[in-house]
């Protein structure tokens, strides 16, 4: 080849990766939210841990697989800095090298890793406790954060900045060592890549710790994204509903000492576990439903309807895609070990088809219109209702009866209680509407739904029947 010709394919080879580089930067533009944004697709996303000693390269190729025909290109991973610099100053890339190009270039997956957590060599902890404490060297987590990211700034562009630190189990500092983690490793972050996303690290629960990062420890300018978790009614005692006010409470920290930094809830989930009536130390199951495999399907189109309706998210992502063989230690409870879609060998879970039903179900662009919708119910109901209009001007309204609610629940040692629950609602939509209608379970199975009634001004529906256990879903075309 001449030199001409060298060089003409130099400058191909060039303009391609920055063409690549551009689109990258694009995708991971998208995850964040403009503050004046009403219309908006939120990306949803699984989450999945990969210890390196344990992971083979069929695990992964099968994970890439479940995303692919579940239609999800978004993923939550972590990056073990106490297992790629187990000695000090010495690096083993290699599977995440691997990983990195399998999952990116092969299946065209967003990354959006975690990094933490200390190695024994930098722990303030001891001998057989030492990945969650404080690094007795902060600036050795910078350097760690530095070189990561210069590795793979080509494929990632988001970088979470440790993971749950308002919890012991995996961080022993308060929120101002947190804070001083954060600001070392997000100037690494920018000064290896500036146009990289800084993301703050994933809350368990604690809203006060995030508190005082903003308010007292002055983290805004550090981070771009805050995100935050929720285990309701698997780890938490309160109702999934409530995840709405914990998502307002994060906003409002935001709103009065952030700088508009988008939110996730890139870790949310729930088991399929549970003994007699036993889930957790912070949750019993009533009904005889909860905490099986069909009912995480229920439960988890009605997580995304709810983070959804508070028109404040850039991005969700469901923990997680598989469950745990039982020889893998975990952290925490058995609950742990039942958290996937899918089982231990990849078979599906009834999640699994959920996902990729909602997936579909809120492809568009979306706004919740609930303040907009008149909902007729008798006194006392325990139905939840929300209204969303997508872009192209159909409607998807979804509704169920509340599992759990405080006061509700007699006594009962077996969590084999029948719900026998029936409710009818009715609601109003001010908005003319064609009244062709499909009504859909929670694996997207869709029947004509004909109980719309539609005019000029205003789409109806009188009779919206609720069923204990049971998700209605009805999306009214244009």
């Amino acid at each position: 080849m001449n030199r001409i010709a060298s060089l003409l394919v130099i400058l191909v080879l060039v303009h391609i990766g920055v063409a690549q580089s551009q689109s990258k930067q694009t995708i991971y533009n998208q995850l964040r939210r403009p503050p004046d944004a009403t219309l908006y697709h939120v990306p949803i996303g699984l989450c999945e841990d990969y210890p390196e000693e344990t992971t083979t390269l069929k695990i992964i190729r099968s994970d890439m697989e479940l995303l692919k025909r579940s239609g999800i290109n978004l993923l939550r991973i972590s990056f073990g800095w106490d297992a790629i610099e187990a000695q000090r100053d010495t690096y083993t890339w290699g599977f995440w090298d691997d990983y990195v190009k399998i999952a990116t270039d092969e299946y065209g997956i967003t990354l959006i890793p975690y990094i933490c957590y200390t190695p024994q060599w930098n722990s303030s902890g001891d001998s057989t406790n030492f990945w969650n404490h404080t690094p007795r060297d902060y600036q050795e987590y910078g350097q760690f954060v530095y070189d990561l990211v210069m590795r793979y700034k080509r494929w990632i562009k988001s970088w979470e900045l440790w993971n749950e630190p308002d919890i012991k189990e995996y961080w022993s500092g308060n929120a101002a060592d947190l804070a001083k983690l954060v600001k070392i490793g997000s100037e690494a972050v920018r000064r290896a890549d500036p146009e990289a996303i800084v993301v703050c690290p994933g809350l368990a629960h604690d809203v006060n710790f995030l508190r005082a990062l903003f308010r007292d420890h002055k983290i805004s300018p550090y981070v771009d994204v805050v995100n935050m978790h929720n285990y309701n009614e698997t780890w938490g005692n309160n109702p999934i509903e409530y995840v709405t006010g914990y998502v307002n409470s994060i906003a409002d920290i935001v709103t009065r000492w952030g700088n508009n930094q988008s939110l996730w809830m890139a870790e949310i989930g729930y088991s399929t576990f549970r003994k007699g009536a036993h889930v957790s130390d912070s949750y019993s199951a009533y009904y005889q439903y909860e905490h099986t495999p069909q009912y995480q399907a229920v439960q988890l189109v009605k997580t995304l309807a709810l983070l959804l309706s508070t028109d404040k998210l850039a991005a969700i992502a469901w923990y997680e895609i598989k469950d745990l063989p039982p020889q893998e230690s975990v952290i925490g409870d058995i609950n742990n070990r039942n958290l996937g879609v899918a089982y231990v060998d990849h078979s599906p879970k009834p999640a699994e088809k959920a996902l990729a039903f909602s997936n579909k179900l809120f492809s568009q662009k979306v706004t919740c219109i609930d303040s907009k919708v008149v909902v007729k119910r008798a006194a006392g109901s325990e139905s939840e209702i929300h209204c969303f209009e997508n872009e192209d001007g159909s409607i998807i309204v979804v509704a169920w009866l509340k599992t759990h609610i405080f006061g509700k629940r007699v006594a009962d040692q077996t969590g084999m209680v029948k719900d026998v629950r029936r409710e009818k609602i009715a609601l109003s939509i001010p908005l003319g509407l064609s009244g062709q209608a499909t009504q859909f379970d929670e694996l997207g199975n869709g029947t004509k739904f004909g109980g719309v009634k539609a005019s000029a001004m205003a789409t109806t529906i009188d009779d919206i029947p609720l069923v204990g256990g049971q998700i209605f879903i009805v999306k009214i075309n244009k």
